[in-house]
């Protein structure tokens, strides 16, 4: 394939569709390049390493709104479970208004948390994501690693240990754990989530983390030297965007926050379990939330990171090719095919292909609680889920730059996802 894509650009005889998928082609071979190369290089680590990391002292924050407590229940079992268990987990409750989670966690405490396991539940007014984190790290001065662990997610057993591996290097600042979802069967829209959402982690995050340079962490599961938290929590707490101040982007920004400090890293076998939205209209939420993120945040990171790093250069690709995907898509799949009285059939096989190569990596992860016929329906609506990425790549990304000004988290008055979906 890559050879046809030289013949056909040296032969000159090609158009806009001919260099874009070409352009397509080079970024998927470098990702799937690097996420090969990243996997055939891992080590385990030696008794003296894994002596080192039971030594680090590690606080789990877990901040919650208006969310299930049966689910919260999970999350707080599933920590309970661990192969390598916190020494300490702050639950902050942001204010619900909704769901009486104090219950579920008291529970939890008096009846299945083991012994060693300092727990503590904070209640606080409504003030944001963000204030609840700082509250957790302000509470665990003796951290040496935070872990951030959404309310909505339940953790594999040997998560915790698996992902404190990667700081066996003393550059590394931050982890990326492996999301999956709990809930990926529960309709066609969740499967197709599942798929984009795993194939993006495998081959975008995997890729990056070969060089030391996971851009976003995934705010559900992410591990952080305590430094990078503490350094930073000042401006985490009042950074402005457009004059306002930001309540959104955590995740992304406390990433960037450990890209300036040294190394990021992504553990492939950490695994969390999370809650994919089941409409449209709450992944459209959270995305739109997103794509706000990606632009002031990147924008921020271009001024702030030095040029030299590689990651510097990955954020501006990132960001040419949002500027470009979004003048390109219209003209490729609208503009064009109406001067020509024509459907764009070859855009769309090629596509279709591509979802298909981008994808592939996502056979390459084995569920316990998930059959291989199961798994090869979801990678076979790839096709699919390649459209809902132009819908969520595109369309959403144009209305993240138009309202990239509204820095507020938009939260909920109600328990969106629940216990409820996981089939």
């Amino acid at each position: 394939m890559g050879w046809r894509h030289i013949t056909i650009l040296a032969s000159g005889h090609w158009d806009n569709v001919t260099v874009i998928a070409a352009v397509c082609y080079l970024i998927l071979c470098w990702n799937l390049i690097l996420t090969y190369w990243a996997a055939a290089t891992h080590r385990p680590p030696t008794a003296a390493t894994n002596a080192r990391l039971d030594a680090l002292s590690v606080t789990v924050i877990i901040p919650v709104y208006n969310e299930d407590p049966d689910y919260l229940l999970y999350t707080l079992v599933s920590l309970s479970e661990q192969t390598r268990r916190p020494q300490d987990i702050v639950v902050i409750d942001d204010g619900s208004t909704q769901t009486d989670c104090r219950t579920a966690f008291e529970y939890w405490q008096r009846n299945i948390c083991p012994t060693g396991i300092h727990a503590i539940f904070i209640q606080q007014d409504n003030r944001g994501k963000r204030e609840a984190q700082a509250r957790g790290v302000r509470r665990s001065p003796q951290a040496d690693i935070f872990v951030t662990v959404d309310s909505d997610v339940r953790l594999d057993g040997r998560a915790l240990e698996l992902g404190l591996r990667p700081f066996a290097r003393k550059k590394t600042m931050s982890v990326a754990g492996m999301l999956l979802g709990d809930n990926h069967r529960t309709n066609l829209l969740t499967r197709l989530i599942e798929l984009g959402f795993v194939s993006s982690f495998l081959s975008g995050r995997a890729a990056d983390s070969r060089l030391g340079s996971v851009t976003v962490n995934a705010g559900g599961f992410a591990l952080y030297r305590a430094e990078v938290l503490r350094d930073r929590l000042d401006h985490y707490l009042t950074q402005r965007v457009l004059g306002r101040k930001v309540s959104s982007g955590d995740d992304a920004m406390l990433t960037r926050y450990a890209l300036i400090k040294g190394h990021t890293r992504f553990a492939r076998e950490a695994f969390g379990y999370t809650l994919h939205p089941t409409g449209i209209r709450h992944l459209s939420k959270q995305r739109t939330r997103w794509a706000r993120s990606f632009w002031w945040g990147n924008v921020w990171m271009l001024r702030n990171f030095p040029v030299h790093r590689y990651a510097w250069w990955k954020i501006l690709l990132d960001v040419l090719a949002a500027v470009w995907m979004a003048i390109v898509v219209p003209m490729v799949l609208i503009v064009a095919p109406a001067r020509a009285h024509t459907a764009p059939w070859g855009v769309l096989a090629v596509l279709t292909l591509l979802s298909y190569l981008r994808n592939i990596v996502f056979l390459s992860l084995r569920r316990q609680d998930e059959s291989r016929a199961s798994q090869w329906v979801t990678y076979a609506l790839s096709p699919l889920n390649a459209l809902l990425n132009l819908y969520l790549g595109w369309v959403l990304t144009y209305v993240g730059l138009l309202t990239v000004a509204k820095t507020g988290w938009g939260t909920r008055s109600v328990v969106e996802v629940g216990a409820d979906t996981v089939s």
